[in-house]
């Protein structure tokens, strides 16, 4: 069974689900709708199950008790999916992007037709635990996915011009949505984390690579993360990859932070280790943290003072950098010309681990699926 929904009351279902349960009256006045217009909008929602009406909740003095409108995100499943070069990191979620069960499995090659089979088998193991409908299907991968259906480049995978969203979907019989894994994880700090009250915010994720996602007027804007990972810190530091000198990419990647102690070292050292020799004052690692942490500021303020966007998210799997180095952050912030910032100004520093990148994918499936104009009853 599936019913039409008008725009406007996608919009009230959506910011239901993003902002928690509310009365008529204070949807009304919080999307400034008329009651009426509101009644008109919610009736369809209700007549099909998307929303319900919940408990009631006593109205001060004599007045009429109000009745909260809210999701039943228990009623949904979706699975996310985040590949990486070595492995596959999957959740399933409710409606409400909340993580019930996970799992992580290495992948076998970058072969393509192995990881489809890997992932259409993680899938296929968490819909059968699930116990109920999934709905919907997100992957996301480090790189340039086009149309939501090509992997067009992927410097993780060692992936070009794969259709990949297609040879998964023909393994799988729900939707599948594919998109950039940085686009997931903004979208989730946008409905579900510390962007949900923002308008306007920028997210930039550090760890292998360099992440950059910027919403705007509530807006996810289309970005490429080259003109973050690769700004111009310093025209004496050292190379990136690219051959680029002292560029984002060459301070603040774990592969430049280790190459740089390694070095110094002269021994092999992961990032952990970089980090666990500085936070010890080893005198290189504290370096190379303060340099990365600094060069992070730098493009924080870079990135506010380009869009106007006050806040700024920091995460991925390496930001505890910028939690080392927080003076050094500041430091970094502070200092760009004509920077439109201060210290005060609110920067959210969230330390996460892959699984949190498959929620991401898993929101790119609920954004799709909740509610299409053509709803289908959980």
């Amino acid at each position: 069974m599936s019913t039409h929904l008008p725009d406007g009351a996608r919009a009230v279902a959506i910011d239901i689900l993003v902002h928690g349960p509310r009365s008529r009256a204070q949807l009304a006045k919080d999307m400034g709708s008329s009651a009426p217009t509101l009644t008109r909008l919610v009736k369809p929602l209700l007549a099909a199950g998307v929303l319900v009406e919940t408990d009631a909740v006593p109205s001060p003095g004599r007045g009429r008790s109000s009745v909260p409108l809210d999701v039943v995100p228990d009623a949904w499943r979706f699975v996310g999916v985040k590949l990486t070069s070595e492995t596959v990191y999957a959740v399933t979620t409710n409606l409400r992007a909340e993580v019930l069960d996970a799992e992580t499995v290495d992948a076998p090659s970058r072969e393509v037709a192995s990881v489809v089979a890997t992932v259409s088998d993680v899938v296929g193991r968490l819909r059968r635990r699930a116990g109920r409908q999934v709905h919907g299907v997100g992957v996301t991968v480090g790189g340039l996915v086009e149309d939501g259906e090509m992997v067009a480049h992927s410097p993780f995978l060692d992936w070009a011009e794969v259709p990949f969203r297609g040879l998964l979907a023909a393994e799988i019989d729900v939707p599948v949505f594919l998109a950039n894994d940085v686009v997931g994880l903004t979208r989730a700090q946008q409905w579900f984390g510390h962007g949900r009250d923002s308008r306007d915010f920028a997210l930039v994720t550090v760890g292998a690579g360099v992440g950059y996602g910027l919403v705007m007027d509530d807006r996810l804007v289309p970005t490429t993360v080259a003109p973050v990972s690769h700004l111009a810190i310093d025209p004496h530091g050292p190379l990136c990859s690219w051959g680029h000198r002292g560029c984002m990419s060459s301070y603040v990647t774990s592969p430049a932070m280790t190459a740089a102690v390694g070095q110094a070292h002269r021994r092999s050292v992961t990032y952990d280790d970089v980090l666990a020799l500085a936070e010890e004052g080893d005198a290189a690692a504290r370096r190379v943290v303060d340099e990365a942490a600094h060069a992070l500021g730098r493009a924080v303020s870079a990135i506010t003072s380009l869009t106007g966007v006050a806040r700024i998210i920091l995460s991925g799997e390496g930001v505890r950098l910028a939690e080392l180095g927080r003076a050094a952050l500041d430091a970094g912030r502070l200092e760009y010309p004509g920077a439109r910032t201060s210290a005060a100004d609110p920067v959210v520093i969230r330390p996460m681990g892959f699984l949190e990148w498959a929620r991401g994918a898993a929101v790119i499936a609920i954004q799709a699926v909740f509610p299409q104009p053509d709803t289908v009853l959980p």
